[in-house]
């Protein structure tokens, strides 16, 4: 959650992203640079501590902070072994998979698949006023309503974030995390 006294916190998660993002980077020859869906990964987990969920956002499932993958999955087990034990706010992480949309609503994470594309309109609308960070990668997927998008440029991990998407999810992004992204969408100014 955001707390005002996440100082030396934020700058632990900046040096951990700017950490994975120059691994990225790295020479291909390289055995320990992780790979994109690694480092996405680490950044799924890592948005859980950067943004702040209303009062009651669990859906039903108190105990449980729920990442889910909506269609085809590029993580594979990689997300799985990323997460592993971890957890947000005493909540235990779990990555749950699905290909129908009735299934996101437990969701604190959705990560919203390339193979959605053509339904993200409904997918969005499904989700509306749902306190869920909506999590992609496909082109203008902030700029159609997500809340973070993952864009890829000269081999690093961008962010865009659409703040009119935050705000009707009824998230609060941390200014540490706004200061990693490009701001599109209509709050983009």
């Amino acid at each position: 959650m955001v707390k005002s006294g996440c100082r030396r916190g934020a700058v632990a998660f900046a040096s951990l992203l700017l950490s994975l993002l120059g691994a990225l980077a790295s020479l291909p020859g390289e055995a320990a640079a992780p790979s994109e869906y690694e480092v996405k990964a680490a950044f799924l987990y890592h948005f859980a501590k950067y943004v702040e969920w209303p009062p009651g956002a669990a859906n039903g499932e108190a105990d449980l902070f729920v990442i889910t993958i909506l269609g085809e999955d590029p993580f594979g087990g990689v997300i799985d072994q990323a997460l592993e034990g971890k957890t947000v706010d005493g909540r235990r992480v779990v990555v749950r998979r699905t290909t129908r949309p009735e299934d996101i609503k437990a969701s604190r994470i959705l990560f919203v698949s390339d193979s959605e594309q053509a339904q993200l309109g409904d997918i969005l609308k499904r989700l509306s006023g749902v306190p869920t960070l909506t999590v992609g990668e496909m082109d203008r997927f902030a700029e159609r309503g997500g809340v973070i998008r993952f864009r890829t440029e000269k081999s690093r991990i961008r962010l865009e974030i659409n703040l009119g998407a935050a705000a009707r999810a009824r998230l609060k992004i941390s200014s540490e995390l706004l200061k990693l992204a490009r701001i599109v969408g209509e709050e983009a100014g």
